[in-house]
């Protein structure tokens, strides 16, 4: 099949527009068009999506929420698979949330909480999808009914259900995928929903687990530039003994505020690279690797990107 004849097919199908500018849908408002943008609805939609995608093997771009993520000015040379919001449902089974791949996390918090299911705080604050959470194992200071602690997508997994790029659906249990520091085994696999085996919590338990989860996005308004347009955490911290953390290595360099026209690292949490209005992706890339290779020269610490630049 021809890339002509693979647009023309995908076309056909109502969940599919062509030339969709990814800066409508980047939490760092950054991107240019996808050659085609794809939003299933259901698993049946999205298996039709793949089956025919297969056939060409045109280049396949998955997108959670888009808050990680730095698409170049130029686009994706392919599809962007978006879920869409028939995969945002969510529901609970005796002490198991049931999230859809398209869910978002801070929605889902408030669901858990609820239903006094408590663990899941450590999501409020996260711009993501569970899809995207659980694929690449997103984490954040949670709270545990006493006090705070770290805590991410993998530490209360109980399975997903997910399809690979030739449309197969896959349901796997927690010891079918291993997780490490932001990164799972689920490779090319697709997922669109996933489980979690959460604390059950009495009614005074539920109350204490909400004021944690106010306190959390209280320390992340005051700490992180919540309201700007960022892709979220450029780098991952360094495994590095006496580094605390990537942002406090990039601050010790004094590159806090350091810019590339409205690209701007935050003066708030120098992890960030903020867009203060009109950043291009190229503005954005040239300020990451400038500050990557400071930090490189002033410490001999090679930083490695959390956020995903295509």
């Amino acid at each position: 099949m021809s890339v002509s004849s693979w647009i023309s097919s995908l076309l056909t199908l109502p969940f599919v527009v062509a030339n969709e500018p990814l800066v409508r849908h980047t939490t760092m408002r950054v991107g240019g068009p996808a050659v085609v943008w794809v939003e299933p609805q259901t698993e049946a939609e999205l298996t039709a999506f793949l089956e025919i995608n297969q056939k060409v093997g045109a280049p396949l771009y998955v997108l959670g929420a888009g808050s990680n993520v730095v698409p170049t000015d130029d686009g994706w040379n392919g599809a962007v698979l978006h879920l869409g919001k028939g995969f945002g449902k969510s529901s609970v089974e005796g002490n198991v949330l049931i999230a859809g791949g398209g869910a978002f996390l801070p929605k889902l918090t408030h669901f858990a909480n609820e239903n006094r299911l408590g663990n899941f705080e450590w999501a409020c604050g996260i711009p993501g999808s569970v899809g995207g959470s659980v694929w690449g194992n997103a984490g954040a200071r949670g709270f545990n009914g006493h006090g705070f602690e770290g805590r991410d997508a993998a530490t209360d997994f109980d399975g997903c259900i997910a399809f690979d790029r030739r449309g197969r659906r896959h349901e796997l249990h927690k010891d079918d995928v291993e997780f490490s520091y932001r990164r799972s085994s689920l490779g090319q696999l697709i997922v669109t929903e996933a489980r979690f085996a959460l604390k059950p919590l009495s009614e005074e338990e539920a109350v204490t687990h909400k004021e944690g989860v106010r306190q959390l996005l209280d320390v992340r308004r005051k700490t992180q530039p919540a309201n700007a347009a960022s892709a979220g955490c450029i780098w991952k911290n360094p495994k590095v003994e006496g580094c605390v953390s990537a942002g406090a290595l990039v601050e010790q360099c004094g590159l806090k505020g350091q810019n590339c026209g409205p690209a701007r690292v935050s003066e708030i949490h120098a992890n960030f690279i903020v867009n203060t209005g009109g950043a291009s992706s190229a503005q954005v890339r040239e300020l990451a690797q400038y500050v990557e290779e400071e930090v490189e020269d002033q410490t001999g610490i090679k930083l490695e990107r959390e956020a995903r630049f295509l």
